[in-house]
């Protein structure tokens, strides 16, 4: 029970604090936290690693030297089955925290999440600056604009003479809007801190029968112009009428900061 006690602590820190060296090095930790902490991060993982091993090193150098006299030094062991029920229930909880971190593969933000928070409501950024970058830009400056620039500017004005002329090429993945079967959004999910606070933002897109060959979460890129929605009764006011669709990679940083 003593060993039990000593290592089920230790032995968490190092395999979390490895698990995020290991997301590191392979550019997967922009999945989870923004990348002006990486290094912050990566560099507080190499402590805790090597604090683990320094603290082990020592704990058994110590039980080395007291070993004459260990025999019955108990006090610290807890004893009465409430106290050993704990002790296991904890480390079972620890074990599956673990088991998680290196069974389950790193994953974006996908529909689900799109679903629990609404699209567009934040993560937009300056919206002034990206509508007076829209008036003064050119073609360089549009295939630049990313869904969040482009939403940006919607909340800012839904004249469809302002859009004329102003060529959307985006890459995002599919998510449903939920009051048009003939419309989805071309999404993508911004964060500031870390995925806890990843906000979806996206442009609508209208074509009637997408889910035919679209499924949600399949990343597209999509090249067309904003036009009048069809449906007048629709939320949306404008929508990307697209010349082209085209199935598309997730990139190695989906998010955008």
């Amino acid at each position: 029970m003593r060993n039990l006690t000593t290592w089920r602590g230790p032995v968490f820190i190092a395999v979390t604090s490895a698990m995020i060296l290991w997301l590191y090095f392979s550019g997967q930790l922009s999945l989870y936290i923004h990348p002006r902490y990486h290094l912050f991060t990566a560099v507080m993982s190499t402590i805790a690693v090597a604090g683990v091993l320094l603290g082990l090193g020592y704990s058994s150098w110590r039980r080395s030297q007291d070993a004459p006299d260990h025999d019955h030094d108990h006090d610290d062991v807890p004893s009465g089955a409430a106290s050993r029920a704990a002790l296991w229930a904890s480390t079972i909880l620890s074990a599956a925290t673990v088991a998680t971190l290196v069974l389950l593969p790193p994953a974006t933000l996908g529909s689900v999440t799109v679903d629990n928070r609404a699209i567009n409501q934040s993560g937009l950024g300056d919206s002034e600056a990206a509508l007076a970058a829209a008036t003064s830009g050119d073609q360089a400056t549009f295939a630049a604009f990313t869904v969040r620039e482009w939403a940006a500017i919607l909340r800012q004005t839904q004249d469809p003479g302002f859009f004329r002329g102003k060529p959307v090429d985006v890459l995002g993945f599919v998510s449903a809007d939920a009051d048009n079967d003939d419309v989805f959004f071309v999404t993508r999910f911004v964060v500031s801190c870390c995925s806890v606070d990843a906000q979806p933002v996206g442009i609508p897109v209208t074509l009637p029968g997408w889910r035919d060959t679209w499924e949600p979460e399949s990343w597209v890129q999509v090249s067309g112009e904003f036009v009048i929605n069809p449906n007048l009764d629709e939320s949306h006011p404008l929508v990307v009428r697209p010349e082209s669709i085209q199935p598309a990679e997730q990139p190695r940083e989906p998010y955008l900061f």
